[in-house]
């Protein structure tokens, strides 16, 4: 059948085409061409009983809805009113909806983690303004072309309500099966109604179903499944589905609002964790972690290839480990295990652990030497060398991982796991002990400190043969490090400019990694600011090198803007820390258009406080460090983050982890190790690799 609004003009817009219909709304594809634009339109038609009662509330809550200025809240254009009906312009997407991916397959965990936690930003968002969505389901929730996740229809269902109460004409106003029991029972709803909704929807990408069945077309039997039927856990429709996971499932549908998560970031924050992400914005829902590698998977030759090829490029230009091998010992396979004519190298696999040991030893090698008897490398105090220049053999690895004797292992000491850097980083050590075979075990210090003291005493009272440290308070940790050098456990220090440890230290420079940013910072002021700028520092006072990395993006930004002005220094490193500084800065009525931040962890925190201010993104410029995925997102589109420098992690895992392996083997390391800052990333850094992975290859 013909549709009788396709070709009209509605509030200046085009309808050309019909892209779907919902039980309140029929949306289209029209053009603005005003501004030669496409856009969705959504479109409802008005009954003759309800258009006084709904033109008189549709201006003051579309008004509302069009104010949720947020990267993951589908913008809303324009509004209107035009006879009988009424109308939103928006976005138009082009990578469909949340609810046409779940129609191929499920969606893998970590995908899943990625969409639900840009869902929950923009819903905490919401749930911030005193908005409640009340009608969350896939189709609300849209796609760009890159896959990122934006929520719409914000209020549309209390925009077609008539009184608050469920019904109306004997059908319910939402969707019921993804509407809180307290919804469906028209009790008064507040933010935790959403999470129910979350709750539904995260089952639905999980399982690949809803959690009550809703093939009857009976009204009640659905209603009655979510006021009283405990949902099938979603194990049972997906064996694969991690226990962590589906407790935070679970824990989202509960029948009592106070039972579920207190609001979106939460639930999201759960999630990461139990997929095993960056938790993002708190730490105080991280458990202690302790991550062994006894007992995962034996590493198969390609996961060595591909690793150690990246690790000998210093050395070879790209060979990777398994040409080295054959070159230099002539090596056979057979069913799996490496047999070296030459060097007797064999990678072996205990079927009790199923964790992989490498052993390499030339003929006249003893294999009896214990950790007791083992000699420890010495550290070149004062001296300063090269990540290419401390990458052992594989004579080297085995007999580290000798030395560290039957019940040893390698600890890292985590400053935390709530950014992208920092879990990242400990999946880097986690990779590359797996894969030598090496057991490791991660400890959380959850950026607190003190707490960090404990998590270092607890790895050497548990046996740790070498720790990686990332020193939160370097002076509070002065008895165990004096106790560990004592006890000749090797450290190694993720920082530089450290005094008196008696470990390597292992860096990119400090300095210039905050230089860099900050000259770029200091072009943007004096371009496009006429050199004055109202510029706040993001620091962490307690750290020695991120003081220096302060210092670096300061004098950046000095070099290039002398006369920008810097309000001051105020503690970040994290995001709540973030968020917490410029929450009183802007409390007190302090004025900056310009935040350095010495991590993207911190700028995160910086921007939450803004988006709760209501400030303008347009307004505040930020330049930061880490080029966490996040951060490339907001650059890509102008959304507070104008560019930040992209961190050195694998090869910063590289040297740390090749550091304790020369000092285990008896092999003397430089004290201080350098690991260079990659590139800025910026917009047109991002666009240009875009065109690069678009390019077809000849």
């Amino acid at each position: 059948m013909p549709d009788a609004l396709i070709g009209k003009t509605i509030g200046g817009f085009l309808i050309q085409e019909r892209l779907g219909q919902g039980a309140m709304a029929t949306v289209y594809k029209a053009f603005e061409s005003s501004i030669n634009r496409y856009v969705a339109m959504k479109i409802i038609k008005l009954d003759e009983t309800q258009q006084d009662e709904f033109k008189q509330r549709f201006a003051r809550e579309a008004e509302v809805i069009a104010k949720l200025e947020h990267i993951h809240i589908l913008p809303i254009y324009a509004y209107g009113l035009d006879d009988e009906l009424a109308y939103l312009a928006m976005r138009w997407l082009k990578g469909g909806s949340l609810s046409d991916l779940l129609k191929h397959d499920r969606i893998p965990l970590e995908r899943t983690a990625n969409i639900f936690s840009q869902v929950a930003q923009g819903l905490a968002f919401a749930h911030s303004k005193g908005i409640i969505h009340r009608d969350l389901k896939p189709s609300n929730i849209m796609l760009d072309d890159t896959g990122n996740a934006y929520l719409t229809d914000f209020g549309l269902a209390k925009l077609t309500e008539s009184s608050g109460e469920i019904t109306r004409s004997g059908t319910i106003v939402g969707t019921p099966a993804y509407m809180s029991p307290e919804q469906l029972r028209g009790e008064p709803l507040d933010h935790r109604s959403d999470i129910y909704s979350l709750g539904v929807i995260l089952y639905n990408m999980v399982a690949g179903r809803l959690p009550f069945d809703t093939t009857t077309s009976d009204l009640v039997s659905i209603i009655y499944q979510h006021l009283e039927k405990a949902p099938t856990p979603p194990s049972e429709f997906n064996k694969e589905t991690p226990k962590a996971v589906e407790a935070v499932i679970l824990k989202a549908l509960q029948k009592d609002r106070k039972d579920r998560y207190d609001s979106a970031t939460d639930m999201a924050r759960a999630l990461n964790i139990a997929v095993g992400l960056p938790a993002g914005s708190s730490t105080n829902l991280k458990p202690a972690k302790i991550i062994d590698i006894h007992g995962l998977d034996e590493p198969s030759l390609s996961t060595i290839s591909l690793i150690r090829k990246r690790r000998w490029a210093f050395m070879t230009g790209g060979v990777g480990l398994v040409a080295l091998i054959l070159i230099i010992a002539g090596v056979i396979i057979q069913n799996n295990n490496l047999v070296a004519t030459n060097l007797n190298a064999t990678v072996t696999a205990s079927a009790g652990n199923l964790s992989s040991t490498l052993t390499a030893s030339a003929a006249n090698q003893s294999l009896t030497a214990t950790a007791q008897t083992a000699k420890q490398g010495t550290i070149l105090v004062g001296k300063t060398g090269e990540a290419g220049d401390i990458v052992p053999t594989l004579d080297q690895i085995s007999t580290a991982i000798k030395n560290m004797g039957s019940n040893g292992f390698l600890a890292y000491i985590a400053c935390t796991q709530d950014s992208e850097f920092h879990a990242g980083m400990a999946r880097e050590l986690a990779d590359l002990a797996k894969t030598y075979g090496m057991p490791y075990k991660l400890y959380d210090s959850e950026a607190d400190s003190y707490r960090e003291i404990s998590q270092f005493d607890n790895a050497r009272a548990q046996g740790a043969a070498a720790m990686i440290v990332c020193p939160l308070d370097v002076k509070l940790l002065a008895d165990g490090i004096s106790a560990a050098n004592k006890a000749d456990v090797p450290l190694v220090f993720q920082a530089t400019n450290l005094k008196d440890t008696h470990g390597v230290m292992v860096g990119g420079g400090n300095y210039l990694l905050g230089e860099l940013p900050g000259q770029f910072a200091g072009s943007i002021v004096r371009d496009e600011m006429h050199g004055q700028a109202q510029v706040i520092i993001l620091d962490y006072p307690d750290m020695a090198d991120l003081v220096e990395r302060a210092n670096g993006l300061e004098d950046g930004l000095k070099k290039f803007a002398p006369k920008a002005t810097v309000v001051g220094r105020y503690t970040g490193g994290t995001r709540e820390l973030g968020k917490a500084s410029v929450e009183k800065l802007l409390k007190d009525g302090v004025k900056f258009n310009f935040v350095l931040s010495i991590n993207d962890a911190g700028s995160f925190g910086a921007i939450d406080a803004m988006e709760e201010a209501g400030i303008d993104p347009s307004t505040v410029t930020i330049v930061s460090i880490d080029a966490e995925a996040l951060a490339q997102e907001y650059i890509r589109k102008g959304y507070f983050i104008r560019g930040s420098v992209q961190s050195a992690r694998e090869e910063l895992a590289d040297a740390m982890f090749d550091a304790v392996v020369d000092l285990l083997s008896g092999v003397d390391v430089p004290e201080s190790i350098n690991v260079p800052p990659k590139t800025i990333i910026t917009k047109e850094v991002l666009e240009q690799r875009d065109k690069l992975t678009l390019t077809p290859k000849p």
